[in-house]
Order: C-alpha cells, then structure tokens, then sequence
C-alpha cells in the first residue's frame, strides 16, 4: 500500500506552488514520498522565492475567502481528485488555512476515506470530515481564534512550525497509527 505526502496551505504566491525549503525539509524528515509541489499541485517548473510577509498574508486570506465560493471546488477538486488517485493513501499537511481549502473542494466520501490531515496552525471553519489531527501552537493565537481546543500544542507561534522538531515527531507518530 502506497502512501504519499503532500502540502495544502494558502497560496502565498499564488502563480508559484514550489515548495519552501521548510516545506521540502519536513518531508524529508519523514522519509516518505512527496509531492514536489504545493496545492493546487501543477506541473511546476519555477523555483520558490521568498514572499513578502504582509503579502503573502493577504494572497492566503483571499485563498481562504474564494474557496468558500462554488467557484473554488469546481476550479480544484478534479486537481484534488487526480493526486489522490496517485496513490493509495495520501497525507495532506494542511498548513494554516490549508484546513479551509481540503474542506471546501467538497470531496466525495470514497476519496476522504483514503486521505489523513495532519493540520498543524488550522485555521478553518471545522473540522474535516476524514481522519485528522490538529496541532495548534501554544502561541498561535491566530488559529486559537478558529479552534480554541487542538487535539495537540506545541510550543510555536503561527509562523515557525515546520521548524519544531515536535511537529515532525507527532506527525510520525500519526502516520504510525494510521
């Protein structure tokens, strides 16, 4: 049984979904397969660059507020729909308002029960509908303001998760459990 990795977390750079050496490093440390590139996971030819913080801040709060729209699923779930036919089971590690986006591609029950989120600084309206676990930061108070209980904390803010090795540790161990 085949399991791959991927990112969903807002579109700092919405034309660029290459992934930050942060992204690529937590990966590695996982020792699975990833996918090189980020939701909406294109065919990606251009390297990262980093984004201006207040930027790349608004690239993801228009990202959370467009996939609320009818618009969103019909744009990405068939995007959505083809990484998970690539393997037999996917992790998603949905950063920040990557929790928002998974849960409004409205995907069709036979795919969410191959899919486990690992949800680290959630921002989102609920929960998903699949297997998941919600890391929050003991210092993130943007995503305490979505979800006042976490199923796990950590000790970060919002911004610095993939740098904790506990993240990395408790993602392992979900993977084990699944």
């Amino acid at each position: 049984m085949t399991l791959q990795v991927a990112f969903i977390t807002g579109r700092s750079q919405p034309d660029n979904s290459a992934l930050s050496p942060a992204q690529r490093a937590f990966i590695e440390a996982l020792d699975l397969p990833g996918v090189a590139v980020n939701f909406p996971w294109p065919a990606q030819t251009q390297c990262w660059t980093q984004t201006p913080l207040i930027r790349a801040s608004l690239n993801n709060a228009r990202d959370y507020l467009y996939s609320r729209r009818p618009a969103f699923a019909r744009s990405y779930q068939d995007a959505a729909l083809a990484l998970l036919a690539s393997a037999d089971r996917t992790l998603l590690l949905a950063g920040s308002c990557g929790l928002e986006l998974f849960n409004n591609l409205q995907l069709p029950a036979m795919q969410l029960s191959r899919v486990n989120v690992f949800a680290y600084g959630p921002v989102a309206r609920r929960r998903p509908d699949c297997r998941h676990l919600l890391v929050q930061g003991q210092q993130d108070w943007i995503s305490r303001l979505w979800f006042p209980e976490a199923d796990e904390r950590i000790r970060c803010g919002h911004m610095n998760y993939l740098a904790q090795p506990e993240l990395a540790a408790l993602c392992r161990r979900f993977i084990r459990t699944s």
